[in-house]
């Protein structure tokens, strides 16, 4: 961009330099203000047919990113309905797990449904049928005591 103004500038001084060659020396200096004057002219198409490419290239790159950022958006989009899709299957794999865990335990069934206690209506926790295993006192082989 540099080297285009400075081109440029150096055209345009040395027209402007012809030019006043013309109305100071003599006619002489029509033939150079002819030359310079045409390569100015030559270089600024060539800076508008530049300039009208860049417009276009930078269109082509702005509509390629807008797609790009569509297609990144609908990926996005794509990927948190599956994530949501795999959060609400994994909550109903949670809340089935634990029906079948309260089912195994007895907790799912309705206070009506469990039967009433022999001790006056009070829940003991205490097993009934003794102790596990055998008593110290019982003896075995491997007490000595």
């Amino acid at each position: 961009m540099v080297r285009r103004r400075r081109v440029f500038a150096a055209l345009a001084l040395l027209n402007a330099i012809e030019l006043v060659g013309v109305l100071a020396v003599g006619p002489g200096f029509w033939i150079g203000f002819a030359v310079t004057g045409s390569l100015l002219g030559l270089y600024l198409v060539h800076l508008r047919n530049r300039a009208i490419a860049d417009r276009r290239r930078r269109k082509v790159q702005a509509r390629e990113a807008a797609w790009l950022a569509a297609r990144q958006a609908e990926v996005r989009r794509e990927q948190a309905r599956r994530a949501a899709a795999r959060r609400e299957t994994q909550r109903r794999l949670v809340a089935q797990r634990e029906a079948v865990r309260r089912a195994a335990m007895g907790l799912d069934r309705e206070p009506s449904d469990l039967p009433v206690a022999a001790n006056g209506g009070s829940v003991s926790y205490r097993r009934r049928g003794g102790l596990r295993g055998r008593a110290y006192e019982a003896g075995g082989r491997h007490h000595t005591a």
